[in-house]
């Protein structure tokens, strides 16, 4: 019986106060980013799917806006195929990219609850790395959107659910590494990178304070006494 008791008030102690969060967060996180195929007159590039990792910080001005900068990394491979029905390969060979976002970020409360849905909007660079020597880096500037929620057991401790969009932008004529095998092209399509990711929330420095609905005023009148008319 005492046990029961000690391990109750143990999970109270640490769901206490799980309405507050820091001023600055830091988010370590892995997750999965789905394939992408890109066209190239005719052929296409594909990106092929693959486990990602990464993190973000967060330094939040209180409890409804903060500003994100957020680093990702992929290691897969990448092909060129042609089309028709047996969509042969033309090259194949390994491909890193490279994610550094920056954005503002909108969290909601939900009342009674630790659950912090959340909104933002990114920009920033995307690295492409061929894995096959003789190919250089191709560097894109990229816009994006992630959404998802934070669960805080403590002003210091939660988990972190997002999904993210990221598209690097492409300008006319600009090339792209898809494979080894003299495996280049210029993309037609643009690349769009959707991730689904999971991490911790560690918060660090001081806890933000409640937020405090602001009290109505209402108007007072006054009533003014006035003389009796003189006849």
């Amino acid at each position: 019986m005492k046990k029961w008791m000690l391990t109750i008030s143990a999970v109270l102690l640490f769901v206490a106060g799980s309405f507050a969060q820091a001023y600055f967060e830091m988010m370590p996180s892995a997750g999965y980013t789905f394939s992408n195929e890109v066209s190239d007159g005719n052929s296409y590039g594909k990106i092929d799917g693959n486990y990602n990792i990464g993190g973000s910080m967060m330094f939040n001005v209180n409890r409804r806006v903060g500003f994100e900068m957020m680093y990702n990394h992929l290691a897969t491979t990448s092909g060129e195929y042609s089309y028709g029905q047996q969509q042969a390969q033309i090259s194949h060979g390994s491909l890193s990219v490279d994610n550094i976002m920056f954005g503002p970020v909108g969290t909601f409360n939900v009342p009674g609850s630790p659950v912090r849905p959340f909104i933002g909007g990114l920009m920033g660079a995307t690295i492409f790395t061929p894995g096959t020597t003789g190919y250089s880096n191709d560097t894109r500037f990229t816009v994006g959107a992630e959404f998802g929620t934070n669960v805080y057991f403590n002003p210091w401790i939660g988990l972190r659910f997002k999904a993210q969009v990221l598209a690097p932008l492409d300008g006319s004529g600009q090339g792209f590494y898809v494979g080894g095998n003299n495996a280049g092209g210029t993309s037609s399509t643009g690349i769009v990178q959707f991730t689904l990711d999971a991490g911790l929330v560690i918060g660090l420095g001081k806890i933000m304070p409640e937020s405090r609905p602001r009290a109505h005023v209402v108007p007072r009148y006054r009533y003014r006494s006035y003389s009796p008319y003189r006849y």
